[in-house]
């Protein structure tokens, strides 16, 4: 009478669908990142746009603040996917799901 996915096994291992989703967690996790960005950047271009067409001077472009905003997603990012990684399965090469963008982040 079990109707749920049965995501652990009786000897303790994960279950295919567990692994499956633990697999794909930080290709997800970048791939939102890359669309958050893409949006912010196309809002971003918009609103310029707009204020250009009401005639109106729009303020420089400063990429400082939008590589900020970037890499503090990412940092983050990255060090969530480091402290699940590190939580589930120790010091393994899957903490390099969540190294690589944390470090891309802090640079």
């Amino acid at each position: 009478m079990n109707s749920g996915v049965i995501l652990l096994q009786a000897q303790g291992g994960m279950a295919e669908p567990a692994q499956v989703l633990i697999a794909i967690l930080p290709l997800v996790s970048v791939v939102m990142l890359s669309i958050l960005a893409f949006f912010f950047m196309f809002w971003d271009h918009k609103k310029r746009i707009l204020i250009i067409q009401k005639g109106d001077t729009p303020t420089p472009f400063n990429i400082d603040e939008k590589l900020l905003l970037l890499g503090i997603v990412a940092l983050f990012t990255g060090l969530g996917l480091v402290v699940f990684s590190a939580l589930y399965s120790g010091l393994s090469q899957s903490l390099l799901g969540g190294i690589i963008p944390a470090s891309v982040g802090g640079g």
